[in-house]
């Protein structure tokens, strides 16, 4: 894969939940004309996180996203967890498209096509919050394209890419040319109740914060470009320009699309579910109301196989580990010798299809989110471990673990309790991570860089940077819905159980935990061949190495 191909598969796996799905939730629940402030709020998260994303794929340029990142840094228990938060981001959000794409098209179809009843009858058989064939039939196509192997989806992913920025474009420019300054006064709406729906507006910064958080979901998928880095040429150079440049892509058409959302329509009148098609109604605009329907329908689909793409390479790096069963490392040749983990499709595609088809993607948004920034909190710990050695006694292990444990403990305390123990304790909290992010540049020196890594990616300011992601993704993770933190609590449970009952017993490798104090102090991390595998045939790859999946 070259850099564009990357940057195609990152901004196609990105874009699309963002402004199809978010940006009008965000803006009638939370928000309202502030809603460009969330998106730049988590764009900015994005980016220190994605700071770290981009060094350690530079210095680890091997498949496996986060769960190779944080195996290296910090042992196997930790990158299990992290694996289990990359397969919410991926097979999860996943479904979660999916079934947000089935009630778009439903909606296209009762709405723009003058469909009538019938296709409530066919589509939702059994009511709008249960069984959706609609998404399980494009999550069974998603398996299908990839099935035939990644040069065919790559093929897919650069054009429909293409087609959905230009949608993008085309609902932005045109929303500004109906925008009235009128609708975006006051900028941040107060907190309303509304007396005929009793729908609860949450508005104020604490709806700014809150609309941050949920619409981080827009930014995943940028670091699914560190999955494929097995496959991509020159890996240790293009994944890292590939993470940035897909994020501030991404960041500018969100902010863009959403000052225009809320520009054509009082938020209050914007539509959770399909926003612009209804805001072009709203100013008399049917043909292009119609165009952004269909252009939604026709484009949210790639998200859905990007998230595809990725989500076996990881069960494939775990798998040879020892971490998960040997199904997930078989790599089928019967394609013209083309190498493409099919079983392991076949599974993920299995599971992603029944959860589309049947489960709503209110009830997964938040645990999604969540999953997510835990995931990039371990990377950005991973970095710290990279970059940074022990002074002696695992004291940069101990900084690292209480940097996380306090920001959680403090944002929550500082959500849930409305008072000045609340104020008092958040003000606590920022003062401990400078604290702490200041005694670890003091007192744990630089890590040496091995030969030739000074041309590549650094992350900047650290150990502050990544301490300041780290307290961020704390804080959104804060804002949650009590439901969708116990969601995610009761899947981590089930992860550990996973760990210790099948994984650490089958591990192939060492599970001694927190190796980045040791093999940072050298400065250097040893990949293997079985790191380096490629899935294309076994073509030689620059930074990539090793045979194309020979016998493991």
């Amino acid at each position: 894969m070259t850099l564009k191909d990357l940057v195609s598969l990152g901004l196609g796996g990105t874009i699309g939940s963002g402004i199809f799905v978010l940006s009008g939730f965000i803006a009638c629940r939370f928000a309202g004309p502030a809603t460009p402030l969330c998106f730049v709020i988590s764009g900015f998260c994005a980016v220190l996180s994605g700071c770290c994303y981009a060094e350690l794929s530079a210095k680890i340029p091997v498949s496996g996203s986060a769960y190779a990142y944080v195996y290296t840094c910090m042992g196997e228990y930790f990158a299990v967890v992290a694996a289990a938060c990359l397969t919410l981001e991926y097979m999860i959000s996943g479904s979660a498209v999916a079934r947000s794409w089935g009630d778009k098209v439903l909606e296209w179809l009762k709405v723009e096509m003058e469909a009538g009843d019938w296709a409530e009858k066919v589509f939702e058989p059994f009511g709008p919050d249960s069984f959706n064939p609609l998404a399980g039939l494009l999550s069974g196509l998603t398996v299908y394209l990839l099935y035939r192997g990644v040069r065919e989806s790559k093929r897919v992913t650069n054009v429909v890419t293409v087609a959905k920025v230009m949608v993008v474009l085309f609902m932005t420019i045109g929303g500004f040319f109906l925008f009235k300054v009128g609708n975006v006064r006051p900028f941040v709406p107060p907190h309303s109740v509304n007396p005929e729906t009793n729908k609860e507006f949450v508005g104020g910064f604490a709806g700014v914060i809150r609309g941050a958080t949920s619409s981080f979901f827009g930014y995943l998928g940028y670091d699914e470009v560190c999955c494929v880095a097995g496959e991509a040429i020159n890996p240790s150079v293009n994944v890292p320009r590939a993470v940035m440049l897909t994020i501030m892509g991404a960041a500018t058409l969100y902010v863009m699309a959403t000052a225009a959302l809320t520009g054509m329509q009082p938020y209050e009148l914007i539509s959770e579910s399909s926003g612009f098609p209804d805001a072009f109604h709203y100013n008399g605009a049917t043909v292009a109301a119609q165009f952004a329907a269909a252009g939604e329908v026709f484009t949210l689909p790639l998200v859905v196989l990007v998230s595809l793409l990725a989500q076996p390479r990881v069960y494939y790096m775990m798998s040879l580990d020892g971490l998960l069963p040997k199904v997930f490392r078989e790599i089928d040749y019967s394609g013209g010798g083309e190498g493409n983990l099919t079983k392991g499709i076949l599974i993920c595609g299995a599971i992603m299809t029944i959860i589309a088809a049947f489960v709503p993607f209110s009830l997964l948004n938040d645990m999604i989110s969540a999953g997510v920034l835990v995931s990039f909190s371990l990377t950005d710990s991973s970095l710290l471990l990279l970059r940074r050695t022990s002074s002696g006694g695992g004291s940069l292990e101990r900084s690292i673990a209480s940097i996380n444990f306090v920001s959680f403990v403090g944002s929550l305390i500082f959500v849930r309790v409305k008072n000045w123990f609340g104020t008092l304790t958040f003000v606590f909290t920022i003062f401990f991570v400078c604290w702490v992010a200041r005694k670890i540049g003091k007192e744990c020196p630089e890590a040496r860089m091995k030969n030739g890594e000074e041309n590549l990616f650094r992350t900047p300011m650290v150990p502050f940077l990544p301490c300041t992601a780290i307290f961020i993704n704390w804080y959104l993770i804060a804002q949650l819905e009590v439901l969708g933190l116990g969601l995610l609590t009761v899947y981590m449970g089930l992860t550990t159980l996973l760990y210790f009952g099948y994984s650490i017993r089958n591990s192939i490798g060492n599970n001694d935990g927190w190796k980045g104090g040791e093999g940072g102090g050298e400065g250097g991390i040893e990949l293997t061949d079985k790191d380096n595998v490629g899935l294309l045939g076994g073509e030689e790859r620059s930074g990539g190495g090793g045979e194309g999946g020979g016998e493991i």
